[in-house]
């Protein structure tokens, strides 16, 4: 790379937006630790989010997502320690803010042995990246579903391949 910042997200590129913000991608909520929560702040974390968004709908799903883990997944070797894993990722929108493309979806699953029904689950969830006046749920949806969202077309894997189920 002949010049930083060419062809890469920078702080600048945030600077004159008023309705976007750098949302996380693995969120500082879901860090086990203070140190790791700090480092979820890198702009290799971060897509372009609605501020609204955000902060509303994608907040409390993360929050959800987050209780629901921390209730229900554990370590199937020591049931002390909350285990899951999550794959966040961002869909391409068709709009740029200066050289970073705005999502026009974010989405999120994971999957985890629920210690209570003694099986591997997963849960996906998905959502516009649009302004909103309220938080509206992000309702649950399955990892199939999810692939299909996304139009995935696996030929023996998954999203998850290896977590202890195909969907």
């Amino acid at each position: 790379m002949s010049e930083p910042g060419t062809n890469q997200a920078s702080q600048e590129d945030y600077w004159d937006e008023k309705t976007l913000e750098r949302g996380h991608l693995f969120p500082n909520g879901h860090a086990p630790d203070e140190i790791t929560a700090e480092s979820t702040f890198t702009l290799t974390n971060a897509v372009p989010q609605k501020i609204t968004f955000n902060k509303g709908s994608w907040r409390a799903m993360e929050q959800n997502v987050r209780n629901y883990m921390d209730s229900n997944c554990r370590d199937e070797n020591n049931a002390n320690n909350t285990l899951a894993y999550v794959l966040t990722g961002a869909v391409p929108g068709n709009r740029k803010m200066k050289r970073v493309n705005i999502p026009s979806h974010m989405w999120t699953v994971f999957c985890c042995y629920n210690v209570n029904s003694k099986e591997w689950v997963s849960q996906a969830h998905w959502a516009e990246n649009k302004d909103e006046k309220k938080a509206n749920p992000i309702a649950t949806k399955t990892l199939q579903q999810l692939e299909e969202f996304l139009e995935i077309k696996f030929k023996q894997s998954s999203l998850f391949s290896g977590c202890g189920f195909n969907h």
